[in-house]
Order: C-alpha cells, then sequence, then structure tokens
C-alpha cells in the first residue's frame, strides 16, 4: 500500500532530528501515530487502519514502535516539561 504522509508530519520529520513513531490503538477504527523526537516534541495524527498508519511510517523513513513497550520512547516523550518551558508545545483547548 502506498500512502503519502500528511503535511504536517512530513515537514515535523524534515524539521526534527532522529523521529521515530509510536502507534496506538485508541478507538473503534481509529489509529493513533505520534511522531516523537529527540527533544520530546511531538506531533500526532489519527488514521482509519493500522496499514495505513504503517504506510505513512514508510513514507517518512521513520522507524515504528506498536504501543509503549519500549521505555526508551516514553522517557522521550517525557524528555521536556511543555508547561514549565514558555516555548512548550500544548493542546488546544
Amino acid at each position: 500500500m502506498s500512502v503519502r504522509a500528511p503535511y504536517a508530519l512530513r515537514e515535523f520529520v524534515k524539521m526534527r532530528p532522529e523521529v521515530e513513531a509510536v502507534l496506538q490503538h485508541v478507538g473503534l477504527r481509529t489509529w493513533d501515530l505520534l511522531l516523537i523526537d529527540l527533544e520530546g516534541n511531538w506531533v500526532r495524527d489519527e488514521f482509519e487502519s493500522e496499514e495505513i498508519a504503517e504506510a505513512v511510517c514508510r513514507d517518512l523513513g521513520v522507524r515504528m514502535h506498536r504501543g509503549w513497550d519500549d521505555p526508551r520512547m516514553s522517557r522521550r516523550m517525557n524528555a521536556r516539561d511543555h508547561w514549565r518551558d514558555p516555548s512548550g508545545q500544548r493542546r488546544a483547548l
């Protein structure tokens, strides 16, 4: 399956060092793909199937992890305290 990654994910990978992905099943028909860089910055997108999310990772050329089994990825995700840093990433309310 050939899929082109969404623009936001493509730009994130282009501008950040050593991005890796975590794929998690979050709904009946929803898969969440998080891209995380070395500094703890991240971006996410939702996909209709696991296969589409995998194809996006292949298109981006990033390593994909299924779930949070690798403790290195959770440490990476929590590397920055976004609420204490004025330039920290926050979710829109």
